[in-house]
């Protein structure tokens, strides 16, 4: 990919047509042992020769898939006292390559892992990629693709899942009776279930976003490659909240498939088990969850302070609305309207404690990392709450209104009862953390009304998602 989006023209036509057709492998070498999240402090060095033509690379690389049997390796290096990384494109035949023996690893096992050392390597200089110094924007935007990809995979995998938990439980029998018919099982297939509904959700959203993004760059006359790097950059919040979601969703259904299969689930022998150990990988490759979380509140401040993104006009009339008597409206007419004001509610909660905190912090905001969480995480579950309701408003107009979609306003019911809640808890931490006084109190009553809902029996909202699942013995939604 980087040698797709940044590579020259000789560059693509002599790398990409053999990776292209699997004739060759890549790998991409970045991380050290010294930097991992902070990959641009990577101490692999490049030494351009007196003639222009070579550069020396040293250094040593880890965590790198592929590498054994790759022909070409793409890999970041300093060039002499540069603070920004370089890339530079690399063949297996290059004198001075040399590897460790393959990682032993707590799961993924079928992916080959090793470490790469480079010893007095040399490079022709029209290896480098792209220009000098934009390494670590390569490295950057190449995970934006990642991330957004790690979470169509995880999507696979927990549906992957939850068919085997839901298998399992329609065939083992304990007092007399499947397991399937228990309340509690049926409980975590339903949950399951839901966060796994909402992660496609958002996952098929932020992507056609992004396609439509880089089709508009195109048509505008950007050109292919730069249009789709741009279209995607424009979406990286998304591509940073989409890859902690769904990474957690799929270790959440792998803990409860193993608890559904049991002591089978802790057996070597299952599926279930493997499945545990390969999910944990997940919240720590293409950016560990807690750097994505401080990446997503950062990336949406960095829009705002642009002028890309209006936050401080909203915010500001969300404080107004805190003092002011609230306004009740009528009652919504149909359960679509409901869902609506509760997205819109969950976005002032956000919109109030950034704004306060912003304010509260102003430049030292960023050593608030606890608070910066807080937020991360009621960002990510409105914007998945939004993606799941319009997702069902959709189809509803697809199937003749909300009798055609009973089971999915189950799914949205459900997801926004455990979203509310985490927003709430979310918000209550952050905002005990620096507000005081009058302030704490107003912040307090604000909260507890834009996270409140209407009650609903959540038990058997879950219970017919559950019992679809059942009946169909696999993830049917």
């Amino acid at each position: 990919m980087p040698i797709l989006y940044y590579g020259n023209e000789e560059q693509k036509a002599k790398y990409i047509p053999k990776l292209a057709s699997g004739e060759w492998k890549a790998c991409y070498c970045l991380t050290e042992p010294s930097s991992g999240s902070d990959a641009n402090s990577a101490k692999t060095k490049a030494v351009l020769s007196e003639d222009g033509k070579t550069y020396t690379i040293n250094g040593q690389k880890m965590w790198i898939t592929n590498a054994g049997f790759a022909h070409v390796f793409t890999v970041f290096a300093k060039i002499g006292d540069d603070e920004n990384l370089s890339a530079f494109i690399l063949t297996k035949e290059m004198e001075g390559i040399t590897l460790n023996a393959e990682e032993k690893k707590m799961g993924i096992k079928g992916s080959s892992t090793r470490q790469v050392f480079f010893n007095n390597v040399q490079v022709p200089a029209e290896n480098l990629l792209s220009t000098r110094g934009n390494g670590f924007k390569i490295a950057v935007n190449i995970l934006n693709i990642g991330r957004i990809k790690l979470a169509g995979g995880v999507l696979g995998g927990s549906k992957g899942v939850i068919d085997d938990a839901v298998n399992y439980s329609n065939e083992r029998n304990q007092f007399g009776r499947p397991i399937s018919k228990y309340g509690m099982i049926k409980e975590k297939i339903a949950r399951m279930s839901v966060k796994s509904f909402a992660l496609e959700s958002a996952v098929y959203r932020a992507t056609q976003n992004i396609d439509d993004a880089i089709a508009s760059l195109e048509k505008g006359g950007m050109e292919k490659g730069i249009a789709t790097l741009k279209g995607i950059a424009s979406f990286a919040p998304e591509c940073a909240i989409l890859k902690v979601f769904g990474s957690e969703v799929l270790d959440y259904t792998v803990d409860e498939g193993v608890q559904i299969f049991g002591g089978m689930g802790y057996s070597a022998e299952t599926r279930m088990e493997k499945a545990y150990r390969d999910a944990r990988i997940n919240r720590i490759f293409e950016g560990t969850n807690e750097i994505n979380r401080m990446l997503t509140v950062d990336m949406i401040l960095k829009k705002a302070m642009k002028g890309e993104l209006d936050l401080m006009g909203p915010a500001m009339a969300v404080a107004g609305e805190l003092t002011s008597i609230p306004d009740f409206g009528s009652a919504p007419e149909t359960v679509f309207d409901e869902y609506r004001a509760y997205v819109k509610n969950f976005k002032k909660t956000v919109l109030m404690m950034a704004g306060s905190a912003a304010q509260k912090f102003t430049m030292s905001l960023a050593k608030e990392q606890e608070i910066l969480g807080n937020i991360a995480d009621m960002t990510i579950q409105t914007y998945v709450a939004e993606s799941l309701l319009l997702r069902v408003e959709k189809l509803a107009g697809r199937k003749g209104g909300e009798s055609g979609v009973e089971l999915e306003i189950s799914l949205m019911k459900s997801f926004f009862f455990d979203a509310a809640e985490e927003i709430s808890t979310a918000g209550k931490s952050a905002l005990w953390s620096f507000a005081e006084g009058d302030e704490m109190r107003m912040m307090q009553m604000g909260l507890k009304r834009f996270t409140k809902m209407t009650p609903f029996n959540i038990k058997e909202e879950r219970r017919k998602v559950a019992e679809k699942a059942i009946a169909e013995n696999k993830y049917c939604f």
